[in-house]
């Protein structure tokens, strides 16, 4: 039989506290959770009837009655008048102390056991994780319907996450560092998805493919090839000449991307060399490898490395947002938050970022419709554009509590951070795009 307690906190909010009360709530948990014996935390809501106080349940798993007694004698007082400077009378908490139901139940009553994460489950659902204690095969009746609700019901966590994202900025990484997860989808999986829908949908839209004419008028996709200025035919070799002087390997990749032998020719005749000189760095030769994506880029008017790139570009939005959260961590030191706080904030910022610039897509696509006052649109654009930097300047404010002009100041040095941040992060990406050309 475990000898573990549990000390309960039962807390009555007057209805004006009640988002801040959660926010901080948490922060409260884990300085708690610091002193010794203390094992874990849950949080609950429990239901109140219209008009009454609302109410939160904080269960603390301590290892023993000792542990509850060195607590309330060396930091409980110090905690409690913490909450009080900060609520005042506007909270009011009882405090009892009681044994796990579990403890108290014979073997032959012991409650089921969750096959998703190993919890006692008493009821329908599994009080850790929400799996139906009934787990089955799925027909594939049950299997459309799942399907259908998720997508089409208006209550689904994806149309809740979506429409508490768009338009309340803040609220959704708030709702999740209160405790709320349930409720919605998990910040990484938003992002995934929504960073996914972006890219795709932004090589379908229009104003994405490289488009030039010929001499009659027609239009020609890339590859496109570049010519000199000045170069004469009593100074250029001929085109299979140059083209034989190539490396083997070179010409063999060239040819298995479609490239055709003139303009390959006409690319290695344009300059001589392709790139400056470069020294020693690290003491890796540079000149051959871009050399050979330099050629690579000319023959093909760039393509291979657009493609390139845009397949890199994701992959870099994940190193590139930890390292922001990293970068807020340094601005927010007190009251203490944890870094998985502001990372949080970050993934649902992106979303929406990605979510406005695809509106933005749809809108300039739209504009290329012969209608009347179809011009209008672009102005809509800019004030989409405007909306972005006022949601995230809000969503600072809302997540952090702090008053505008500190957010105003943090809000602006995190931009042109981050703006110096992902530059950096760009230009890497690009080197590593012309270098995987070679």
């Amino acid at each position: 039989m475990s000898s573990n307690l549990i000390y309960e906190v039962e807390c009555q909010l007057d209805p004006e506290i009640v988002a801040d009360y959660d926010a901080w709530l948490p922060g409260h948990i884990r300085d708690v959770l610091a002193c010794a014996g203390f094992l874990g935390a849950t949080i609950e809501a429990p239901q109140t009837a219209a008009g009454e106080p609302q109410r939160r349940l904080i269960r603390y798993r301590i290892e023993s009655a000792a542990a509850l007694d060195q607590y309330l004698e060396n930091n409980a007082t110090r905690l409690r008048t913490e909450t009080a400077q900060r609520f005042g009378s506007r909270v009011n908490c009882t405090r009892r102390l009681v044994r796990p139901r579990h403890d108290l139940l014979s073997a032959e009553l012991e409650p089921r056991t969750c096959l998703n994460c190993g919890a006692p489950v008493t009821g329908r659902h599994c009080g850790e994780c929400g799996q139906s204690g009934d787990v089955h095969v799925l027909s594939m009746r049950e299997v459309a319907g799942d399907v259908t609700h998720s997508l089409l019901h208006l209550d689904s966590r994806v149309w809740r996450t979506l429409r508490l994202l768009v338009l309340r900025p803040g609220e959704l990484t708030r709702e999740f560092i209160a405790g709320r997860h349930q409720r919605y989808l998990p910040p990484f999986r938003l992002y995934l998805a929504v960073s996914v829908l972006f890219f795709a949908l932004s090589a379908l839209l229009p104003g994405f493919t490289i488009v030039r004419t010929d001499g009659g008028g027609n239009e020609v996709i890339a590859p496109i090839v570049i010519d000199t200025p000045g170069t004469s035919a009593k100074t250029t070799p001929p085109l299979q000449a140059k083209f034989d002087e190539l490396p083997a390997e070179l010409r063999q990749e060239l040819a298995a991307a479609g490239v055709d032998t003139e303009a390959i020719s006409k690319a290695a005749a344009g300059s001589e060399p392709c790139t400056p000189d470069l020294p020693m760095i690290f003491g890796v030769d540079w000149n051959e490898p871009l050399n050979r994506a330099c050629l690579k880029i000319r023959a093909d008017g760039g393509a291979g490395l657009a493609e390139r790139f845009a397949a890199t570009a994701p992959k870099l939005m994940f190193l590139f947002l930890p390292l922001m959260a990293a970068v807020a961590l340094l601005f927010y030191r007190r009251p203490r938050r944890l870094y998985a706080e502001h990372l949080v904030l970050f993934l649902h910022n992106h979303a929406f970022t990605f979510l406005l610039i695809l509106a933005t897509q749809v809108v300039s696509a739209a504009t290329l419709l012969k209608v009347p006052f179809i011009g209008i649109l672009g102005f809509v654009n800019f004030l989409l554009f405007l909306y972005l930097f006022y949601y995230i300047y809000r969503s600072m404010r809302v997540v952090y509590g702090e008053g505008r002009p500190k957010t105003a100041f943090k809000y602006i040095a995190l931009v042109l951070i981050y703006f110096l941040l992902l530059g950096i992060t760009m230009m890497a990406g690009l080197l590593y795009s012309v270098l995987s050309l070679s």
